[in-house]
């Protein structure tokens, strides 16, 4: 079983020049309740990145579980080419997740992080780096079972 390895998390000018970006959670359901990271992300799907709960330490989860997981949510986009945002608690998973998505053929993947990181990449100015009244904008997921929009 080979362990995927993450992406790293996009900086906050590369997350607010995405437009529309289809916004995918790897948080577990109890990560998704407890606010870890931050509330959802408004239109957000939440397809968990771990196997029945179990911590990557304990049982990695591979890249086909994975593939098979998103497939099964029916939440990506058609456009392989469309912005698509992943993350989790603070972006471990949101990086493997990311990888995944990039393996299936997507050309325009970004891990950012945490639902908070990306709140707060929508609200930057470049110049200033300071916060500004602008909301993210993302794509909507069907709702389908095993998956959960926020």
């Amino acid at each position: 079983m080979t362990e995927v390895e993450g992406v790293a998390v996009a900086e906050a000018e590369v997350l607010k020049a995405l437009e529309d970006p289809v916004v995918v959670d790897a948080r577990d359901p109890s990560e998704v309740e407890g606010g870890k990271g931050g509330p959802p992300v408004t239109g957000s799907v939440n397809v968990p990145f771990n196997i029945d709960g179990a911590k990557q330490s304990e049982r990695p989860t591979t890249l086909d579980e994975y593939r098979s997981k998103l497939e099964a949510a029916g939440c990506l986009p058609a456009d392989k080419s469309k912005a698509v945002i992943t993350h989790c608690g603070s972006g471990g998973r949101g990086g493997k997740a990311c990888a995944v998505i990039a393996a299936m053929g997507y050309t325009n993947v970004h891990n950012g992080g945490s639902p908070d990181n990306i709140r707060a990449a929508a609200h930057r100015t470049a110049a200033t780096g300071r916060a500004r009244s602008r909301r993210l904008r993302v794509g909507f997921c069907e709702d389908v079972e095993g998956a959960s929009r926020g």
